[in-house]
């Protein structure tokens, strides 16, 4: 007969967990050994993950000293471009102050240049204005008045009659009183005329300054007849000449 109580017992298949001990003595007699025990596998964990923590703490500073040298030669770079902008504009600002020296020259320059032309042309003008006197040398005159008015000087032997201004000379022609007649256009409105008895020096078409001999004085023609007109009317002379003494 078989008995309904017959236990089999199977094999655990719950492993069983290994402990380690560790004991700390010392060289003291009187003291008691300190024993530590430990799991074998919490163990490894626990080394596994303090390896892991030191592994990504090694990684956070090699990751922090990579980006603190790229800052730095960030800064390094930016430092370089600062220097060479300012190089650059210490450059520029030279030009810029040569070039506002030249332009101010230039200036004073045209300042001067315009002045003198003003200048220039003033002088130009007041020499086309018949004021100098006919003779080179003394002489007395006197005035001749009506619709021609004039003045009619004796000079003495030796002496020229000059152009009183600049001019062209407009024609030369015959008179019957004084024999010759010099015409002078001095392209601003005044003629002027010379009349003479002598040889005219002079021939249509020539262009004469101030002081230009016109005719010779001679013993046999020392009256000269002066005479201006202005815009095609005759004035008196003296209201343009300019007689000293």
């Amino acid at each position: 007969m078989s008995n309904p109580y017959i236990v089999t017992l199977k094999p655990s298949t719950h492993k069983r967990k290994k402990f380690r001990h560790l004991i700390l003595a010392s060289d003291d007699t009187e003291s008691t050994p300190r024993v530590f025990k430990y799991n074998v596998s919490g163990f490894i964990a626990f080394l596994a993950v303090m390896l892991f923590v030191f592994g990504g703490f090694v990684g956070l500073l090699v990751f922090e000293s990579k980006r603190d040298a790229r800052y730095e030669r960030k800064i390094k770079e930016r430092d370089q471009q600062i220097e060479t902008l300012t190089a650059d504009n210490t450059a520029l600002t030279s030009q810029i102050e040569s070039l506002n020296n030249t332009i101010e020259i230039l200036s004073n320059t045209v300042t001067t240049k315009t002045a003198s032309e003003a200048e220039l042309a003033e002088t130009i003008e007041a020499q086309a204005v018949p004021s100098d006197f006919p003779l080179t040398g003394s002489a007395s005159f006197e005035e001749v008045d009506g619709e021609e008015p004039a003045c009619i000087f004796t000079g003495s032997d030796g002496i020229t009659v000059v152009a009183t201004a600049t001019g062209v000379v407009e024609d030369v022609l015959e008179d019957e009183t004084y024999g010759n007649v010099v015409i002078i256009d001095h392209t601003n409105g005044y003629k002027t005329y010379y009349k003479n008895k002598g040889d005219p020096l002079v021939k249509k078409g020539d262009s004469v300054s101030m002081g230009t001999t016109l005719f010779i004085i001679s013993s046999d023609n020392l009256e000269m007849c002066y005479q201006i007109s202005q815009n095609g009317e005759f004035i008196n002379p003296l209201d343009v000449l300019q007689i000293n003494g």
